[in-house]
Formats: structure tokens, C-alpha cells, sequence
């Protein structure tokens, strides 16, 4: 019967702490997180702007080496259909099984004897 007692006094103690609520935070203290929201935010930008300055970098270096001999890119902006995988080229509602169709391959999740 001591046991249930002890039991029941730690959850009713449990309870009382993940009940209890924690006091406003003072007006120093949200200072100091809005400028240290603000830090980080300068520091987030920062890190972009580098980021992009060495994506420009290797994407002018590339074009720099390869040129127009790149191989299979086109000027366009279009990418070839012939290269692309089958789930791409499927339109919207229509990876279903079909009845005219016949199975492909890449359905079966067994490998090919």
C-alpha cells in the first residue's frame, strides 16, 4: 500500500512541474534576443553572399574551361529528353497501371535473371 502512496506522489510532483509556467522574460532579456536575432541574421546574409560570390566563381571558372565544348549542353536551356529518366518523362495521374500498356522493367523490384 506504501508503494501506490510513493507512486502516486511522484506523479502528482511530475505533474505540478510540467504544469508550472516559466515568468516573462524582462525587458533586458528580449533585448538581448532580438540582438542576437539580429547577429544572426547579419551573419545568415553574410554566409549568402559568399555562397553566391563562389557559386559565380566555379560557374565562370566551368564556362571559362569547357566553353562551348561542353558536351551535350545546349545554349537553349532545354534539356534533352532522350537522357531522361522514365519517371520524368510520365505525365501527372499517369505512373498507373495501364491495361494497353505492358510493364516496364524498372516496376519490378526483383533484380533480372
Amino acid at each position: 500500500m506504501s508503494i501506490r502512496w510513493m507512486v502516486a506522489a511522484a506523479l502528482a510532483a511530475t505533474t505540478a512541474v510540467a504544469v508550472a509556467k516559466l515568468p516573462a522574460p524582462t525587458p533586458e532579456q528580449q533585448q538581448a534576443a532580438a540582438a542576437k536575432k539580429e547577429q544572426e541574421q547579419a551573419q545568415l546574409e553574410k554566409e549568402k553572399q559568399l555562397l553566391e560570390r563562389a557559386q559565380d566563381r566555379v560557374a565562370e571558372r566551368y564556362r571559362r574551361e569547357k566553353g562551348a565544348s561542353a558536351g551535350g549542353v545546349q545554349r537553349t536551356g532545354r534539356v534533352e529528353d532522350t537522357n531522361m529518366p522514365k519517371t520524368a518523362k510520365e505525365l501527372p495521374r499517369d505512373a498507373g497501371p495501364q491495361g494497353d500498356r505492358k510493364q516496364s522493367a524498372e516496376a519490378h523490384s526483383a533484380p533480372a535473371k
